[in-house]
């Protein structure tokens, strides 16, 4: 998508951008869609994910046990 700051976030994310800023692979990110896991919108005919829709998922991964 677009450059962006730490003190302005993008509104939301395509697949392949969010992959790249959460470090979790497409797959993985067409698997939670489909789990209802992650919100997902349609815009234009492309999947987006808004910035905190995308944040919430990621809290909600499970917690690495020591």
């Amino acid at each position: 998508m677009t450059a962006r700051n730490d003190n302005n976030p993008p509104l939301a994310y395509d697949i392949v951008s969010l992959a790249k800023v959460s470090s979790r692979g497409r797959s993985v990110i067409f698997e939670d869609i489909a789990a209802e896991r992650l919100t997902a919108r349609k815009a234009g005919g492309k999947l987006i994910v808004l910035h905190e829709d995308a944040v919430a998922w990621l809290h909600a991964l499970p917690i690495r046990e020591t």
